[in-house]
């Protein structure tokens, strides 16, 4: 305390409140006055300090609260700078192709495949596939959404394709596939994409059977390849020059 001022005392409470001479609380009483601790000022700064911790306290209980309720509660996260914190759905819209859903779910395409020269080539050593399809295939998986580094490619044997496709075990079929009115009953075909100068045979690639939004999406990246070029590049790259005119392309 400051030299010179007085310490205020807590002033003496009604006669009538006074506890009987004698008691405990009366003793106590008394030899906190006799002390100084009972003033004003320690009173009010003892007020607050309760006063502040029951707030702190309330605070904390509440936040606690919300953790808890929040372990109840499953909300979809909000759009990024979406207005009125839109939520976003809880699953994607379908193509309408449940092939392509699944190429794009598992970031991935599965092709059988049959060697060919040329077309269709497996590397012994690193166990490669290369040739003008396999080129082909990587410019389509990107079109519908997959990487094409990790494109899958199984090799079947004739007749066991087409099967394949219908068990959903391959997206497509590639390797010199034969575009014929027989198969047509049996798979869907995206192409043709490449026909033989000598047979005039047509060869496309295998879908499966009546899924025309799979035909359709590779149909438009075969347009684009025959369009900007790449065919011929591909072609002469692959099969040899000079490179022949592209083939028509169905709807």
């Amino acid at each position: 305390m400051p030299e010179g001022q007085v310490q205020r005392a807590w002033p003496d409470p009604p006669p009538g409140s006074r506890p009987p001479l004698g008691t405990r609380a009366w003793q106590v009483y008394r030899e906190l006055r006799r002390r100084g601790v009972l003033t004003v000022r320690r009173l009010g700064c003892a007020v607050l300090v309760l006063i502040v911790v029951a707030v702190a306290a309330l605070a904390l209980l509440d936040r606690a609260a919300d953790g808890v309720a929040a372990l109840f509660v499953d909300e979809p996260d909000a759009v990024a700078g979406s207005p009125f914190d839109t939520v976003a759905p809880s699953t994607p819209a379908g193509s309408g192709s449940e092939v392509v859903d699944r190429i794009v779910a598992r970031d991935r395409l599965i092709v059988a495949v049959q060697e060919v020269p040329g077309l269709v080539q497996r590397d012994p050593a690193t166990g490669e596939y290369t040739g003008f399809d396999i080129a082909l295939l990587d410019l389509v998986a990107r079109g519908l959404g997959a990487d094409p580094e990790r494109t899958s490619f199984k090799p079947l044997p004739a007749g066991s394709r087409e099967a394949a496709l219908e068990r959903g075990e391959v997206d497509l079929v590639a390797g010199g596939y034969e575009i014929t009115d027989q198969r047509r009953s049996e798979v869907t075909f995206a192409g043709p994409y490449l026909i033989n100068p000598p047979g005039g045979t047509r060869y496309g690639f295998g879908l499966p059977v009546g899924d025309d939004v799979l035909r359709d999406r590779v149909q438009a990246v075969l347009r684009e390849v025959v369009a900007d070029g790449t065919w011929t590049r591909l072609y002469a790259e692959h099969l040899g020059t000079p490179a022949p005119d592209p083939p028509p392309l169905g709807r």
